[in-house]
């Protein structure tokens, strides 16, 4: 009679932890392919970066930081009002309110990046009087009531149909241009806060894109952070160039 081999228990235990780490894998790729990563578990869903410094920080607490921020930058108040104000509103300590006031004020730039977005339902595409569809439109006023009246283009009654790159969202009327003319330093950094504030409020206003100074967030993508973004400027004048690069203006596009 053949005898039957019986495994040893570390072997059973090697079979069994290759399996696990395998399913493991397999659910990272898949919430990060459906553009879900902040259902990762132990993922911050926002982090806020300056120099050295990082704070994590919950959709809401950067939802909430982000209003705090507008709201300094429409009434010009200083870094450290601020910073205190951030403080209270998150119960945060010093140095954390600093890094995050810092950041969501636009005196860092790619400095906040959430993991949030990217599963907002299907809208109808019928577009508003202005060529808007009702998300975009929802982001215009949102960024209007959170920073004052922005300077914004993109969009026509009726929609548009040239001057964007080929497939833009602006030709669905799902994308909205923020403008920050010259390009200054003082007009990034204003750039960067209406940026940020985006980012952080992506996953209410579906927000699917965030382009400016060369960097891109998109909520597909949203564990790479802000990427490089550099269109094919060849040829083109130093104008044209910050034009594509998107130098003097935020670009935001919401859910199909």
């Amino acid at each position: 009679m053949a005898r039957v081999q019986q495994r040893s228990p570390v072997r059973r235990l090697v079979v069994v932890a290759t399996a696990l780490l395998a399913v493991a894998v397999l659910v990272v790729t898949l919430l990060a392919a459906l553009g879900r990563p902040s259902m990762l578990p132990g993922l911050a869903d926002c982090t806020a970066t300056v120099g050295d410094d990082e704070v994590d920080l919950s959709t809401a607490q950067a939802q909430r930081a982000a209003t705090v921020a507008a709201r300094a930058m429409r009434l010009d108040l200083r870094m450290r009002t601020t910073a205190e104000a951030v403080a209270g509103e998150l119960d945060l300590d010093d140095e954390d309110s600093v890094v995050v006031a810092r950041a969501l004020k636009g005196r860092a730039w790619h400095a906040l990046s959430c993991t949030h977005g990217g599963g907002a339902a299907a809208e109808p595409d019928e577009l508003d009087r202005r060529g808007l569809t009702a998300r975009a439109a929802a982001v215009r006023e949102d960024l209007d009531e959170a920073f004052g009246e922005q300077r914004v283009g993109g969009f026509a009654p009726g929609g548009v149909s040239e001057g964007h790159m080929p497939g833009s969202a602006h030709y669905e009327g799902r994308a909205v241009d923020v403008f920050f003319r010259p390009v200054t330093r003082p007009q990034k950094v204003r750039g960067w806060a209406v940026a940020h504030y985006l980012v952080a409020h992506a996953d209410r206003l579906a927000v699917e894109t965030v382009i400016f100074d060369g960097r891109i967030w998109t909520a597909r993508r949203a564990l790479q952070g802000w990427r490089d973004y550099a269109p094919d400027t060849s040829g083109r004048s130093a104008e044209v160039a910050a034009v594509l690069e998107h130098r003097d203006h935020v670009h935001v596009d919401v859910a199909d």
